[in-house]
């Protein structure tokens, strides 16, 4: 394996955002159970970012919008045989919460059973996605997944060849210089301005 390649992976898309998402985890598990929108959504957005990387490791498919990754990174080894068929739900789910704050006719909160939904008899035997069983999973199949950046060859070169050397940092740099010109005329410190 390319360490040179290795490293620049592990130091640009793992390590860097590992403390923020490890400290807003611990503080959203500690408040879990009057926070069950914002812990969702946190942890639909961790699924999202990690579903891109394998996607772009698997597959050579680099689309940062595509629900696809979240989906296929749900249906992978990853995640335990008995949710990877749940990938589309909980997608429909995750849109709900990210999109209109509700869960679309479902609900969200914590149960100390060991599944990804349980049925809220408290509210219409609802389909309610299960916190504690959703972090749970998914940072497992994180773990995993960063482990085997650390000895999957193919999995480096993909990430190191799409996200290094063709879309370095996911192109945010190129897209906020873009956005700052379409809404500033290029001038960044018009951000840290009122508007007229």
């Amino acid at each position: 394996m390319d360490t040179d390649k290795q490293s620049k992976i592990l130091n640009q898309y793992i390590d860097q955002y590992q403390p923020t998402i490890s400290s807003t985890l611990i503080a959203l598990r500690a408040n879990k159970n009057n926070l069950h929108i914002p812990y969702a959504q946190f942890l639909f957005s961790v699924i999202d970012y990690y579903g891109l990387l394998y996607t772009v490791a698997t597959a050579r498919r680099f689309d940062k919008r595509n629900p696809q990754n979240f989906k296929d990174f749900i249906a992978s080894d990853y995640f335990p045989k008995k949710d990877r068929c749940k990938g589309s739900f909980l997608y429909f789910i995750r849109n709900g919460l990210i999109h209109q704050i509700f869960a679309k006719g479902s609900g969200v909160g914590t149960s100390a059973s060991n599944t990804l939904f349980y049925k809220d008899t408290s509210n219409g035997d609802n389909a309610t996605l299960n916190l504690n069983y959703l972090d749970s999973v998914s940072i497992t199949a994180i773990e995993s997944f960063i482990n085997d950046l650390k000895t999957n060859t193919v999995y480096i070169d993909n990430l190191f060849d799409l996200l290094i050397t063709t879309n370095y940092g996911f192109n945010d740099h190129a897209e906020l210089t873009y956005e700052i010109v379409n809404s500033f005329g290029g001038d960044m410190n018009k951000v840290f301005q009122d508007c007229a």
